[in-house]
């Protein structure tokens, strides 16, 4: 009888004991930040004589105990090793609550840690909790060698995602410019877990593909969104299309050297044949200002453009008159413009400009005279002609003149 109850006794034991258990869980933190690591010991009522903390790191793979919770809460740290300074206890051992806190978490903390809970008479209770570690990758996005004009396929942009854990994804949004481009990705796995991943962007560069927007997208676990980074591609190229213009807009004349290309060109000017016209100009790079208004300025003056892949010239005529000789060819112009209209509106009203009666009646005059001449001398001869009495009386005023 007494073995049976002895048995009894025995199998609640066992029963209760199995289903005693320490719980816990995975956990997961980004670099850098805090992490509650929890367990908790359940359905028992046994005296609690300890809790210990064990782990098995990156930092030292070989499992230890560095941490040790006495009934009444106080802590023990026996070998924190990396964990110096960032490990604190959170629980509550009246509770059976065993949690603890790492903060600052590193990539070397990733690893297992155990809890074990010591009661008395059972014994040990355990749970593994294993950490992982996730690191954002560092982007940027970069070329090595600035691509030059040509016709052969280079990088126009490398996008890195460096040093993830996990591995990042990264993919292009290139728009309507992508038919042109080709993408070429690979990755490089390091001693610590982590990755580096380098995307190529590929192209012929050619002046039209200069500062088109592209953008790189960065996923990974440790992101909470996806991250884009724009970038405009920078192709190079020598100083193109360069055009000398004269500018008034400003309160002094101004010579305008207008040249693309990429990098930014330098300018240099000079004046051809003549010596430089020292003070009564002024360079300022793309621009060359006149200071004084003279004919000391004339000249051909010579604008150059360049950068690391060439240079490119121009060239403009200056020529200053004077004030008042300007003047008179202002006036001499305004009054031919009088006359020519003049003579137009003429021609318009009569059909004939002004001096055609005069060249047509001066033969008729002529005649005219001629005519009553001689009919003059036929009346002193006594003929009887009407005209002629006409003339003679015209003339008698000029009788009666001589005789007073």
């Amino acid at each position: 009888m007494l073995l049976k109850l002895c048995s009894v006794i025995l199998l609640i034991i066992q029963m209760d004991t199995e289903s005693t258990q320490v719980i816990g869980g995975r956990r997961t933190v980004v670099l850098g930040e805090d992490v509650d690591l929890s367990c908790r010991l359940i359905e028992t009522d046994e005296e609690l004589e300890q809790i210990t903390w064990q782990k098995s790191t990156w930092e030292e793979t070989q499992n230890h105990n560095f941490m040790l919770i006495h009934p009444n809460g106080v802590t023990k740290f026996i070998a924190p090793n990396g964990l110096a300074g960032r490990v604190q206890f959170i629980g509550n051992p009246s509770e059976n609550l065993g949690s603890i806190r790492i903060t600052a978490v590193r990539l070397l903390d990733e690893g297992t840690f155990t809890c074990i809970f010591s009661v008395f008479p059972s014994g040990a209770y355990t749970t593994e909790i294993p950490l992982t570690v996730l690191v954002p990758p560092v982007v940027n996005v970069t070329v090595d060698i600035p691509p030059v004009i040509g016709e052969n396929e280079v990088v126009f942009a490398t996008c890195v995602a460096a040093g993830a854990k996990p591995q990042a994804e990264v993919t292009w949004k290139t728009g309507a410019f992508g038919s042109l481009l080709r993408i070429v990705t690979n990755s490089t796995q390091h001693a610590n877990g982590t990755t580096t991943v380098l995307s190529h962007l590929l192209g012929v560069p050619t002046k039209a593909a200069n500062q088109q927007q592209v953008q790189c997208v960065v996923n990974q676990s440790a992101l909470v969104t996806e991250k884009t980074y724009n970038y405009s591609i920078n192709i190079h190229y020598p100083p193109q299309s360069l055009n000398v213009t004269l500018s008034e807009t400003s309160k002094t004349t101004v010579l305008l050297c207008v040249a693309d290309g990429n990098p930014q060109p330098n300018y240099t000017w000079s004046r051809l044949v003549q010596p430089w016209p020292g003070s009564s100009v002024r360079a300022e790079g793309d621009k060359l200002h006149l200071l004084s208004l003279n004919s000391e300025l004339n000249g051909l003056y010579v604008c150059e453009a360049s950068n690391p892949y060439g240079r490119a010239t121009g060239s403009l005529y200056v020529h200053i008159s004077s004030e008042t000789s300007a003047a008179c060819w202002v006036l001499l112009v305004i009054l031919c413009l009088i006359v020519s209209a003049a003579l137009v509106w003429y021609w318009w009203k009569y059909r004939q400009f002004p001096w055609s009666s005069i060249v047509a009646k001066a033969p008729e005059q002529t005649i005219s005279i001629s005519s009553k001449t001689r009919r003059h001398d036929k009346v002193e001869e006594g003929e009887d002609d009407p005209l002629a009495a006409t003339v003679q009386t015209r003339k008698e005023p000029e009788e009666e003149e001589e005789v007073s």
